[in-house]
């Protein structure tokens, strides 16, 4: 008897965890949305930031998505100096090829977006 109601337990659990959490963080492409939002973190992070030159994203290394009141956005990224000066043009800004300038950081940031109400908040920034 106790044998039978651990493999019911054990079964449902397997079932649970094999599904994933629902309304839990999901793995994803990046899409435009996505992209706006990390442009956004990324922007932030250099009016926060004391470095005198622009820091990029130089790799996506995991996007993940969680719909709570709205969109969750969770990058996974390597940070890295560009060759921009802050202040100038900083539209067009090539990750530095010197590793040791470039200084590459992997940072997780959690973007939160409502998209119906025009809010977008970043709510995480390792790098900072």
């Amino acid at each position: 008897m106790f044998l039978k109601i651990i493999v019911a337990f054990l079964a449902v659990i397997l079932t649970v965890s094999s599904a994933g959490l629902v309304g839990g963080p999901t793995d994803a492409d990046m899409d435009k949305d996505s992209q706006s939002a990390l442009q956004f973190a990324m922007a932030q992070y250099n009016r926060q930031s004391n470095d005198a030159y622009v820091r990029g994203v130089s790799k996506v290394t995991k996007l993940q998505k969680q719909v709570v009141a709205g969109i969750k956005y969770i990058f996974t990224v390597d940070v890295a100096r560009t060759t921009c000066r802050k202040g100038g043009v900083e539209e067009l800004c090539a990750i530095h090829e010197n590793p040791e300038i470039a200084q590459v950081k992997e940072c997780k940031i959690v973007v939160w977006t409502k998209l119906w109400e025009n809010f977008i908040k970043v709510t995480e920034n390792s790098c900072l």
